[in-house]
Formats: C-alpha cells, sequence, structure tokens
C-alpha cells in the first residue's frame, strides 16, 4: 500500500428518519434492527481491512458522518471506536467528529460522546428560518439549532460546527440577513456554509423545475455569500477554505485531508477512500454490502490509480479550494515547468479577470473567483 503515514478514517451512518427534499447522499429510512446488522458489518469491515494491510501508521482523524450517526445508539458508536482502537494506532489528541442533527441531540449523548472520546460534533442547521426549514424536509426547527449548541457547551463539549445552506428556495436578502444575526448570537466556533447545488435526482429539484419552488436568482446568492464573508471576519472567524470558517485552532484537521490530499480511508456504504496512490469506493446497495461484508469479502466497486497527470490536476483544484492557496514554486518543482505552463498562462488570464490573484509564490482565489470557483477548476479537469 503505502509507507506508514498518519490517516483519517470516514464511517458512514447511512441512516435517517426522513430524507430532504435536497439531499442526494447514500443514505436508507431509519430500522433499529437494520442499524444494528450495519454496526456489525462495519466492525467486520474494519476488521478484514486492516488484517489484509497492517502497514498502515496512526489514524489522527475519524469522521462519523452520514445519513445522521446521532441516531444510532451510543453503544455502537462506542464498538466501532473500540474496533478502531484495537486494530490500528489511533493518535492521543485525534479529532473524532460525529454529525448531528439538532433534534437528535440530548444529554445523555453528548456525555456518552465524551466518555467515548468523540471531541467534535457538527451540527446540520442548514437554516434558521423554520419556512425553509420545513420545505427542505427537515425535522427540526431554529429553536433546536440554538439548544443542541447551547446544550453541547453546557455538557463541556465546545468544538462544534454549524453546516448553513445558502441559496434555498424563497430565501430572501432578510432571510439570510437573520441567519447571520443567529449565527453571529450563537458564535459556534466553527460554520461550514455551502450555496445549494441540486442534483436532477432529488426532490427538489423537479420542484423548481415544475415551477413549484423558486430559487434567488444568482446576483442575490452571491451578494449574500461575499455579505457572510465580511460579517463572519468581522466576528472573528478566519475563512480556510471556500466554504468553511473557524475561530483560531478550530479548523476541521479531517476535512484538510481531503483538501490536502492526505490519505483517508471509508468505510460503510458507499464510502470513498484515498490511500495515497489509488481512489476507490464501496457498493451504495445496502444489500450488496451486507452481502460483501458478512461473507467475508471486500465490499469495494471500483478501484482506479491516478496517474500522474490527476495528480497534478487534483493539487491545483483542492489546493486552490483553501484560503491560503498554492505555493507556485512547490508546485512547479514537485511537477516540472514543462508540464504546469499551460495551467499557468490559464490562471494569470484568470489573474487579469480579477479572479485569482498572486502574491509570489502563492496564488489563490479572490472572493469573485471563490464564487466562480467551479468555472475556473475547469481549466484542470
Amino acid at each position: 500500500m503505502v509507507d506508514r503515514v498518519s490517516f483519517g478514517v470516514y464511517i458512514h451512518i447511512p441512516f435517517c428518519r426522513t430524507k430532504c427534499t435536497y439531499c442526494s447522499f447514500v443514505i436508507r429510512p431509519w430500522q433499529q434492527e437494520t442499524a444494528d446488522r450495519y454496526c456489525c458489518a462495519l466492525v467486520q469491515e474494519l476488521e478484514h481491512f486492516f488484517a489484509a494491510d497492517r502497514s498502515w501508521g496512526t489514524a489522527d482523524t475519524i469522521y462519523f458522518g452520514g445519513g445522521t450517526p446521532s441516531l444510532v445508539p451510543e453503544s455502537d458508536i462506542a464498538r466501532i471506536l473500540a474496533t478502531c482502537r484495537r486494530l490500528f494506532d489511533v493518535a492521543p489528541d485525534c479529532e473524532i467528529s460525529l454529525e448531528a442533527n439538532p433534534e437528535t441531540v440530548t444529554e445523555s449523548k453528548i456525555d456518552a460522546y465524551r466518555e467515548l472520546g468523540v471531541n467534535r460534533i457538527s451540527i446540520g442547521a442548514q437554516t434558521f428560518e423554520d419556512g425553509e426549514l420545513a420545505q427542505l424536509g427537515r425535522s427540526h426547527t431554529s429553536q433546536d439549532i440554538a439548544r443542541s449548541l447551547i446544550l453541547a457547551r453546557e455538557r463541556g463539549l465546545e468544538n462544534l460546527n454549524l453546516d448553513l445552506l445558502l441559496g434555498l428556495p424563497g430565501q430572501t436578502p432578510r432571510h439570510w440577513t437573520r441567519n447571520l444575526q443567529q449565527l453571529s448570537k450563537l458564535a459556534p466556533p466553527h460554520v461550514s456554509l455551502y450555496m445549494l447545488d441540486l442534483d436532477p435526482k432529488v426532490p427538489l429539484y423537479h420542484s423548481v423545475a415544475r415551477g413549484v419552488s423558486h430559487l434567488p436568482d444568482d446576483d442575490l446568492v452571491c451578494d449574500g455569500y461575499l455579505r457572510a464573508l465580511r460579517e463572519l471576519a468581522d466576528c472573528g472567524y478566519e475563512q480556510y477554505e471556500i466554504s468553511n470558517f473557524a475561530f483560531p485552532g478550530f479548523r476541521c484537521r479531517h476535512n484538510l485531508k481531503y483538501w490536502l490530499r492526505q490519505p483517508v480511508l471509508g468505510f460503510g456504504l458507499g464510502s470513498h477512500s484515498f490511500d495515497g496512490r489509488s481512489r476507490y469506493a464501496n457498493v451504495s446497495v445496502l444489500p450488496r454490502y451486507f452481502g460483501a461484508v458478512e461473507s467475508g469479502n471486500s465490499p469495494v466497486e471500483w478501484l482506479r490509480p491516478v496517474d500522474d497527470g490527476e495528480d497534478l490536476q487534483e493539487t491545483l483544484f483542492l489546493g486552490l479550494r483553501l484560503r491560503q492557496g498554492l505555493n507556485w514554486d512547490q508546485v512547479e518543482s514537485r511537477f516540472g515547468r514543462g508540464r504546469i505552463a499551460k495551467y499557468e498562462a490559464a490562471l494569470k488570464t484568470r489573474s487579469d479577470e480579477g479572479l485569482v490573484e498572486w502574491q509570489d509564490p502563492w496564488i489563490r482565489l479572490t472572493p469573485r473567483g471563490m464564487l466562480l470557483s467551479n468555472e475556473i477548476f475547469q481549466e484542470f479537469i
């Protein structure tokens, strides 16, 4: 595989009580019996993987994503973490994150998570407007968001993230103002701010296509994003990635691994992995996942080595997602002047357009460039 290095672990918990109208993730309806079986399968998958390859070094991040990991019993989280600690080295200061919906956060769960070593909770707020939450199919209210954040803090868990969505149907500048005001009031140490991007497979996409739901125009969304950049900076947040903001010392170490192209091993239904040389993914159909793991086989559906061209392209577009940008001297030293020349020319054109800024040797996106990042990244893909 690779030399012994630090790596991240992603554990996918696919269960939700309801499916949000905008969600395209691999999730399944909540059923206790199925969840119990799934936990056993996750443990088996971990055991099979690390029995086959013990060359890995130390896990310094573990991330429970979903789905709604906070739905499953704390005993299941305990069993999975105990398996991790038994099978491979877990760093003493390992960042252990768990995603939670606001309505599922309770005193007993927070206490249990802390006892297990979970030291970071990511709360799926999405918006503080109850009408928008209902339209998204969320099962919580704006009051639940504040309650969950306050409760976690009262129980001694400070490393908290709130997810927010910009560009929701019917979202007005006034709505967005209230979102930013609530965010400032609650002051979570980390904020993930995403612009709504609808997959053609999700119900909300078809609702918009039929004219039942109406998205705000692009100018309003752009204005909302730029306003958020200013107001979050005024509140003391540092933007370290296009969609991520943190108080000093609270950046998400696990997510940084994706943008820095460090190894992250995924386990569970539909999980994706990068081992430093190849990318691969598990099957996303639950019966097939159970069938593979329970018979002692790998659930990996596809594996693709990352060739030299993809290595360069990923380094460029993932590195430019970070606010610090890319050290162009290091890129040239690693890949060679000849290989990066066409990309440098394209980026200098973008610089003339005000979308990229050079502060030799660093290159990074401007605020306008972050808004048009997908267009810029097409230069590399």
